[in-house]
């Protein structure tokens, strides 16, 4: 059956026999890998998250308290969950690192694109 519809798609298009491309029609076109597709696939470290997107120095009083706001903001969770993750939270779920490299990623677009008037969140300081 796909065979069929290979030749229907190659006929459909114009194409000869031997100029038909063996794939399925429901199958997605190849693409080469962008950057952004890969780095999405990378985790980020909590605390790293923090050290990009916290607007003061880590060895500062509330530091921690902000880190923990910034997390909150970027997975949805409560602050007292993240809390409970430890220190350096060393337990945190697996999952948190691939959702904080997206919340990472997006916050990186809204710093290029955005106006500059457009109100961004600022954990720690205020501006």
């Amino acid at each position: 059956m796909t065979h069929d519809l290979n030749l229907k798609y190659s006929h459909d298009l114009g194409l000869n026999r031997r100029s038909t491309v063996d794939r399925s029609i429901d199958s997605p076109p190849e693409s080469p890998q962008y950057r952004i597709d890969a780095l999405r696939e990378l985790p980020l470290e909590p605390l790293t998250y923090c050290e990009r997107w916290v607007d003061m120095p880590n060895d500062e009083r509330g530091y921690r308290k902000a880190c923990i706001a910034a997390l909150a903001e970027a997975t949805g969770l409560s602050p007292r969950t993240i809390a409970n993750w430890g220190k350096n939270f060393e337990k945190r779920p697996d999952y948190v690192v691939h959702s904080l490299r997206m919340a990472d990623m997006l916050n990186q677009i809204r710093k290029i694109v955005l106006s500059s008037d457009y109100p961004l969140k600022n954990f720690g300081r205020d501006l």
